[in-house]
C-alpha cells in the first residue's frame, strides 16, 4: 500500500517538499526506523551554508592535539575546536557539523599555516667526518640549503660554523649531531665474543 510521508524540518519544524534533493541528519542510535532520521528543509540548509562563511581561522598544535579558533563572517567565534586535517579530501574536520565548502576553506588556511610553521624545521641533515673537520649538509622545509658547512664545538660546547648559519638551524644541528654521535657510538661497540675455549 502506498502511503504518504509528511516531511517536517527537524530544525525549524515546518513542513516542506523536496526539489531534487533531500537533506537529512542520520540517526546513530539503535533504531533503523525512517521516522528517527532528522530531515532538514532547503531553507535551513541554505541558512546553514550562509552561517558557516569563514572569515578567519587560527590553528594551534599542543602535545600532538590540533585545535582551531574560528571567526565567521557573521561575527560568531569558536575557540579551541578540535580539528583533523585530511590530506586525502583536502578538508579539515572539526567538532561541529559544517559544510564541505567551509571544510575546504579551512584546509587552505591550514596548509598555509603548516608550511609557515615548518619553514624553519630541518627536512634532512647529514654529517661527514673529514680529516680534522666535520661538516654538515641540511635543508629546511622552507627550502633553505646549507651544504658542506664545517663546524666544531668550542670549549663551552657552543656550536661554531665556518659560514653564518641562522640560530634556529644551529639548534637543530646540535640535536641532530647528538643523535648522530649516539648512533655512531652504538655502531662502533664491538660485538661480544667468547675467547675462552
Amino acid at each position: 500500500m502506498i502511503r504518504e510521508f509528511q516531511l517536517k524540518c527537524s530544525l525549524c519544524e515546518q513542513p516542506f517538499g523536496t526539489e531534487g534533493k533531500l537533506y537529512y541528519r542520520p540517526f546513530y542510535g539503535m533504531s533503523s526506523d525512517l521516522r528517527d532520521v532528522e530531515f532538514i528543509c532547503p531553507a535551513c540548509i541554505e541558512a546553514w551554508h550562509n552561517k558557516w562563511k569563514i572569515k578567519n581561522a587560527v590553528f594551534h598544535e599542543h602535545d600532538y592535539v590540533m585545535t582551531v579558533d574560528l571567526t565567521l563572517e557573521d561575527g560568531t567565534t569558536y575557540e579551541n575546536m578540535d580539528c583533523t586535517p585530511l590530506d586525502e579530501t583536502e578538508t579539515v574536520v572539526v567538532g561541529e557539523d559544517i559544510p564541505v565548502e567551509a571544510q575546504q576553506k579551512l584546509y587552505t588556511i591550514f596548509k598555509a599555516w603548516d608550511l609557515e610553521r615548518k619553514a624553519h624545521i630541518l627536512k634532512d641533515c647529514t654529517f661527514a667526518d673529514g680529516f680534522m673537520n666535520m661538516t654538515f649538509s641540511c635543508e629546511t622545509y622552507g627550502g633553505e640549503k646549507f651544504t658542506d658547512v664545517a663546524f666544531r664545538f668550542n670549549m663551552k660546547g657552543v656550536l661554531q660554523t665556518a659560514v653564518p648559519v641562522p640560530d634556529y638551524v644551529k639548534e637543530q644541528i646540535v640535536e641532530a649531531y647528538r643523535l648522530y654521535e649516539a648512533q655512531m657510538s652504538d655502531d662502533e661497540v664491538p660485538s661480544a665474543s667468547s675467547e675462552e675455549e
